[in-house]
């Protein structure tokens, strides 16, 4: 059994703790508040398939396994808010349905299972979506969470009783330095809070950004159902419109979550262009969305990277500091993932091939030239 600390409580802080407790160690989580940043905001798609993007190999295999770690958590946190359902993916007119199509080729590369649709297909499948639309894909492997619930629901499980391990001890403060903390391991997952904590990774470039997105929710009256419905779409429905990304996923409350803008500007707050262009882009795929209350706008700042991976690893020449930040929009994904592999770091278990290269991509020094030759052994890219 170690000793360890985990600094920071959204998404990934509260699953990393959740599951070094259920290897047995003792965990005290630090945190001045939990889940309030970006996993508030986060609409909580588990979509490896749907999130692929050109240039962005590494962190294909990260999201096709996180995603299926997922399920694997979905199995024993009843009432999390997991919905196995599959997502659609539309082009609005002939110009979005040919960049969609150019990503079905890469998503079909890493192994994911997408059947194309016709315009009248998708209506088939979601009766509510504008008639008229060019084409789409169905992505059956894609599935999603509620992370408010999953954040309850992990909450709830790292102080109860009943479960293995010590409960979590959960201390509600900031954290200054890491210098004074004592445990076996530290492990960073305080976003982009990160950088504002002393301790020996501090020396690394991290280079986190913030990266802000506005995201609303909707909630859809009774009268625009029919009987037996429960809400407008019954799976996730992501669009390009005119270039631009935007989705829709419904709750079993009937709301649905509308995202998100992705924007680095001087505006503290929401920005009314975001959401307008928000509303208008997802009324020109789903058109009863003009007749919906809007009841939610909020908006995060999101820790960016420059190549859009997370940076996951031990501190060079301070192994017991664990670096686990910059997940950016796949923070609710990539979650599972990272809970597995810092528990491995805290343990030394030796990376599997698979695990090696992830990690060698993803290494918090990779940044910093004059430390990239320190990099930890264990975490060099297999040959």
């Amino acid at each position: 059994m170690q000793h360890v600390a985990v600094v920071g409580a959204g998404i990934v802080g509260l699953l990393t703790a959740h599951e070094l407790r259920r290897r047995g160690h003792r965990v005290e989580l630090r945190s001045p508040g939990i889940a309030e940043g970006a996993s508030y905001a986060a609409a909580g798609m588990l979509a490896p398939a749907a999130e692929i993007q050109h240039g962005q190999g590494p962190l294909w295999d990260i999201m096709r396994e996180a995603g299926e770690l997922h399920r694997e958590f979905a199995a024993h946190l009843s009432g999390a808010g997991y919905r196995d359902a599959s997502a659609l993916v539309v082009g609005r007119d002939a110009a979005d349905l040919a960049d969609l199509r150019g990503l079905v080729d890469v998503q079909r590369t890493t192994g994911a299972r997408v059947r194309e649709l016709t315009g009248s297909a998708l209506h088939r499948e979601e009766q509510a979506l504008r008639r008229g639309l060019a084409g789409g894909v169905l992505l059956d492997r894609d599935h999603q969470v509620d992370p408010r619930r999953l954040a309850a629901v992990v909450l709830e499980a790292l102080t109860a009783t009943d479960l293995p391990g010590p409960p979590v001890r959960i201390r509600r403060e900031a954290v200054a330095d890491c210098a004074g903390i004592e445990a076996d391991a530290v492990v960073l997952a305080a976003g982009l809070g990160v950088s504002g904590i002393d301790g020996p990774h501090r020396e690394l470039d991290l280079a986190l950004r913030p990266v802000r997105g506005d995201i609303l929710r909707l909630r859809v009256p009774a009268s625009l159902l029919l009987p037996g419905e429960e809400n407008l779409v019954h799976r996730t429905v992501r669009a390009l419109v005119r270039g631009r990304p935007v989705y829709l996923v419904p709750r079993e409350d009937r709301t649905l979550v509308l995202g998100a803008s992705s924007r680095e500007d001087d505006l503290e707050g929401s920005s009314a262009g975001a959401v307008l262009q928000l509303l208008q882009d997802a009324a020109e795929i789903l058109p009863a969305v003009r007749e919906t209350e809007l009841i939610e706008v909020t908006t995060r700042d999101r820790p960016g990277t420059p190549d859009d991976l997370p940076l996951l690893g031990p501190v060079p020449g301070a192994e017991h500091v664990i670096v686990s930040t910059g997940y950016h929009r796949h923070g609710i994904l990539l979650a599972a993932w990272a809970a597995k592999r810092t528990a491995d770091l805290v343990e030394g278990i030796p990376p599997t091939p698979r695990a090696a290269a992830q990690l060698h991509a993803v290494r918090p020094d990779r940044f910093t030239p004059v430390a990239a030759h320190r990099s930890a052994p264990h975490l060099e890219e297999t040959r």
